[in-house]
């Protein structure tokens, strides 16, 4: 758990992680989002506990508590997958936009619009929290953590899925590729069902099933890249965790 928390993380608990106990360790990435949704909880129900009508401002320290946890790694992936996405040309082509150390302007568009979108939803489910009877308890504390640990529950398992599909597929290297090939289908099934598990003990009613959206996004973001790209790459799964955690909040934020 210490070398995935350090890979995953920002969290200073090991220096020198070593690859091959992450990658062989895959299957425990929803426990990692387990940590980081409860710690990006503490510190929405603190933002938004005490700065009562900012919210704009609680939801902005909501999610720079995200990032400063989880950093910048798979957020750069995402730029870089849509930078392959929109590029003219071949499968090389794009590959080799993707791979470019410099961010495109649609890499950029898809990071602020991914932003954007999770700040809004951070903001609303953060005002429907608050006007549902909030007080400093571990009630008011067990709603948002409902929320944070199932979006990062979510883009974990989306990551794991798309480890999962991305096993066959040629045409990438790369980190990615490494976790790729040490995937299986029998630690897929126990990250699925640990995320499931973790889920069912933050919900009190069927919401658990939002866990699923993770699912949802990796096949449609694998799909998008084995046409575009002819594989699943390291950025794909980036991208895939940045997806499924944005389109988890805005399922919150509409329900």
């Amino acid at each position: 758990m210490l070398d995935l928390i350090s890979f995953l993380t920002q969290i200073p608990v090991k220096k020198n992680v070593r690859i091959e106990d992450v990658k062989a360790k895959s299957y425990l990435f929803p426990f990692v989002g387990l940590l980081i949704g409860v710690m990006v909880a503490v510190v929405a129900f603190v933002a938004f506990g005490l700065l009562g009508t900012a919210t704009e401002i609680a939801a902005l320290l909501t999610l720079l508590a995200l990032y400063l946890v989880t950093g910048l790694l798979h957020l750069d992936g995402l730029a870089d997958f849509f930078d392959g996405v929109m590029a003219p040309g071949s499968r090389e082509d794009k590959r080799r936009a993707m791979k470019d150390d410099k961010i495109g302007i649609a890499g950029l568009f898809a990071t602020i619009f991914v932003l954007i979108l999770s700040l809004f939803a951070i903001k609303t489910v953060g005002v429907d929290l608050t006007a549902a009877g909030f007080d400093f308890d571990l009630g008011s504390f067990y709603g948002f953590a409902s929320v944070f640990v199932i979006a990062e529950l979510s883009a974990k398992l989306s990551m794991n899925t798309c480890l999962a599909l991305g096993r066959g597929a040629r045409g990438a290297e790369g980190l990615g590729t490494l976790f790729i090939r040490s995937s299986s289908p029998q630690k897929y099934l126990a990250a699925l069902l640990s995320a499931v598990l973790i889920a069912l003990l933050f919900t009190a009613s069927c919401r658990f099933v939002i866990v699923f959206t993770g699912i949802v996004v990796a096949f449609v973001v694998s799909y998008v890249a084995k046409r575009k790209f002819g594989a699943v790459s390291g950025d794909v799964v980036g991208a895939s965790n940045e997806l499924a955690r944005c389109a988890t909040l805005l399922i919150w934020a509409v329900l």
